[in-house]
């Protein structure tokens, strides 16, 4: 059998974190999420920012308006914008990371970058409002549901400006699946019952 990859996108408060952490459990392999900007920085030698500025500015995008470059633009002329450049090396180290070994990857537009691999998955996962409102309350310390309406349009903007494509578009993944149609345990074992069985 191939690497088994899982490239995992979430609305935001469909508990899609809790969703890929159990998934990479049961198969044993690693998650990758935040410290792929971190390997990102380091690979351009940005070690002056924090962790804190590294997410905000792997998260926003500058205007479109601004020479608008999504990913497959390479070989664009002049000084590329900073976080342009580290979509580009995290890119880099998505595609390596797929090649050597099984992972699950949480976001970072993996499911675009990974899109054309034999042994990769992409789920999209999301969840009604009443479940996100519930889990923005009790999970997110009394987050509402504006509030995460809020993040997710930022993530549509970040993977509008890269892609060119819609966040959470069904022709964007293999499964698109809702969190509150079972307990997290459940919908863990069915993603990776799918992808046993599709990925030979």
């Amino acid at each position: 059998m191939s690497n088994i990859v899982i490239a995992i996108s979430r609305q935001y408060g469909a508990a899609g974190r809790e969703i890929a952490t159990l998934v990479a459990q049961k198969l044993g392999v690693h998650l990758y999420d935040r410290q792929l900007v971190h390997i990102a920085a380091a690979q351009l030698q940005i070690d002056q920012l924090t962790e804190e500025e590294l997410l905000r500015l792997e998260s926003e995008v500058p205007p479109l308006s601004m020479n608008f470059t999504p990913f497959f633009s390479f070989g664009m002329r002049g000084e590329k914008p900073l976080n342009q450049q580290i979509f580009e090396a995290e890119a880099g180290v998505i595609a390596r990371l797929a090649r050597h070994e099984s992972c699950v990857i949480l976001g970072r537009c993996a499911d675009f970058v990974l899109h054309n691999e034999r042994n990769v998955l992409t789920v999209f996962i999301g969840a009604s409002d009443k479940f996100r409102e519930h889990r923005a309350a009790t999970v997110y310390e009394g987050k509402s549901l504006a509030d995460l309406n809020k993040e997710d349009a930022k993530r549509a903007s970040y993977y509008k400006h890269f892609t060119a494509q819609t966040f959470g578009a069904k022709e964007n993944y293999d499964l698109m699946i809702r969190s509150d149609k079972g307990t997290t345990e459940e919908i863990a074992d069915s993603i990776v019952a799918y992808a046993r069985a599709f990925i030979k």
